[in-house]
């Protein structure tokens, strides 16, 4: 796959953009952000209506996973490589944001299994098709010194997103009335009254997916770009410089093994929260919660140490022993809602430390000429995991007699695994002189 930061030199050389441009922009994330928040949180509960088989939900939520391994590369792909009256991004916003905003909310009103089942693989392309823009979008517009203030900004929607939904709109699938209430300078103004009810989060995620991709529509400003060749897609046609060097491999083992102390661990928890801790949506929700709290009090502290001691496979080995902390409390100690907010909270620490300072170390194995093609190639790596270990989980927790913790057993395994991999590699520039492949 293409760097799709590469851009034409009148391009690079335009001026900085304002913050209000960079902020406008990445709300996008907010929409797509929502529908993530939807597959993951409340899918699963959604899917109970159907089935009892925990391993046919983590096959239907790894359904997006799946979509990683070709749409999000298509969708990148095919975007460097058009030019139109409204530009090379817009086209694939203008198409997939309606779709996605229709998918999402259909989905909690699909009468039956076999209808939700397509219906949910329809809305997971929309979803990583959109979600192929963003960065690429990002790297068009904003100068490069601006394109780390424009990523942070991007991770903060992030976390945004995850904090309302799972903060206030997760709240609105418990039964009874709930009263809307904007409190202000003391003022209490009563906005409406809602009837708790399961289809909630999806409305809200389709509304804020319409809002958000107009605005991206009428504020992302491209520049002309010349086209390039329309060759043939070949997903799979990375051949050696994917892997040319030992290094290269332990990437992507470690990229393989990595989300099974956190992504594919936690993927049950909506289930173990409403079956065997007896908490309602909205504690669900607000223990979730707590991890885009930590996220977003913690990541720019975070950013200014690891960017000032730089000692990064250090940081990655020490997120991975840490990890197992959270993972044994979740195992041994989580009965309350108080107890999973705990684990959130504890749990996304390992895993943001991890992702702050591996993928920076990845880069130093790359070159300019394949660090687009090595970075595109972790989304297949982590589509893969997660489409194969869902539902393998999935069944061990049936086989288990629904023991939703079992997957916790797993991220030991992804922790050993990774720390083993990371003390294997060379020093960058060992690595690097030793193939030849240093930049000239």
């Amino acid at each position: 796959m293409s760097d799709t930061c590469t851009t034409s030199g009148s391009a690079k050389a335009h001026e900085p953009v304002s913050v209000f441009y960079i902020v406008a922009l990445c709300m996008f994330t907010i929409g797509t952000s929502s529908v993530s928040f939807c597959s993951n949180q409340v899918l699963p509960l959604t899917m109970k209506r159907f089935t009892d088989s925990t391993m046919l939900i983590g096959f239907v939520v790894a359904l997006q996973a799946l979509n990683q391994l070709w749409v999000t590369p298509y969708a990148a792909w095919k975007s460097d490589r058009i030019w139109t009256r409204i530009g090379r991004r817009k086209p694939l916003v203008l198409i997939i944001t309606p779709l996605l905003a229709v998918t999402i909310f259909m989905v909690p009103h699909m009468p039956a299994l076999w209808m939700i089942i397509p219906w949910v693989f329809i809305l997971q392309m929309a979803e990583d098709a959109d979600q192929a823009v963003l960065m690429p979008a990002i790297c068009d517009s904003v100068p490069d010194k601006q394109r780390p203030m424009a990523t942070a900004m991007w991770q903060v929607a992030v976390g945004v997103s995850a904090f309302v939904m799972g903060r206030y709109v997760m709240k609105l699938m418990d039964p009874g009335v709930h009263e809307l209430i904007l409190r202000k300078l003391g003022i209490n103004l009563h906005l409406a009254s809602l009837q708790g009810a399961e289809h909630w989060p999806y409305t809200v995620s389709a509304v804020t997916v319409v809002i958000t991709g107009i605005i991206f529509l009428f504020v992302m400003r491209e520049r002309y770009v010349e086209p390039r060749p329309l060759d043939k897609f070949r997903l799979f046609s990375y051949g050696k410089e994917v892997f040319q060097i030992r290094e290269h491999k332990l990437i992507y083992i470690i990229f393989l093994f990595q989300p099974l102390f956190y992504l594919v661990a936690i993927a049950f928890f909506p289930l173990l929260a409403k079956e065997q801790l007896h908490m309602k949506p909205s504690q669900y929700g607000t223990a979730f919660a707590w991890s885009s709290v930590v996220t977003l009090t913690t990541a720019i502290p975070m950013g200014w140490l690891f960017n000032r001691f730089k000692h990064r496979r250090a940081f990655c080995i020490g997120a991975c022993a840490y990890a197992v902390l959270p993972l044994t409390y979740g195992l041994f100690f989580m009965h309350t809602a108080r107890d999973m907010a705990i684990f959130f909270a504890a749990q996304i620490v390992a895993f943001n430390v991890f992702r702050f300072n591996f993928m920076p170390y990845v880069m130093e194995y790359t070159t300019h000429k394949n660090v687009g093609t090595i970075l595109g190639f972790t989304t297949a790596v982590n589509g893969l995991v997660r489409f194969t270990m869902l539902p393998l989980f999935g069944l061990l927790v049936d086989l288990s007699g629904k023991n939703y913790k079992l997957p916790l057993y797993g991220g030991y395994v992804g922790a050993v695994v990774c720390i083993i991999a990371l003390l294997m590699m060379r020093p960058p520039e060992k690595a690097m002189a030793g193939e030849g492949m240093a930049d000239g």
